[in-house]
């Protein structure tokens, strides 16, 4: 509980299963999702079930949110 509202404070958004009789978790920003697997070479599919926590498009222009995000989307990436 504690981690999805500090990530809420922070702007982002918390992937996780669906659990039944639990609320659901938002949905990704799909220009976000789109933006970030064309990056690493993935589908916005495979990306959302990586279970990577991405910030809101408006969120993207904060530098300290781009240093944390491109070190695990690098990770990612998928080599010829």
């Amino acid at each position: 509980m504690l981690q999805r509202e500090v990530l809420a404070e922070l702007g982002l958004t918390a992937w996780a299963p669906h659990v039944p009789g639990s609320e659901p978790p938002p949905p990704p920003d799909p220009r976000v999702l789109a933006m970030l697997a064309k990056t690493v070479g993935m589908s916005p599919q495979a990306l959302a079930d990586v279970g990577i926590v991405l910030p809101g498009l408006e969120r993207l222009r904060e530098a300290s949110v781009k240093r944390a995000l491109w070190p695990r989307l690098r990770g990612l990436r998928t080599h010829p």
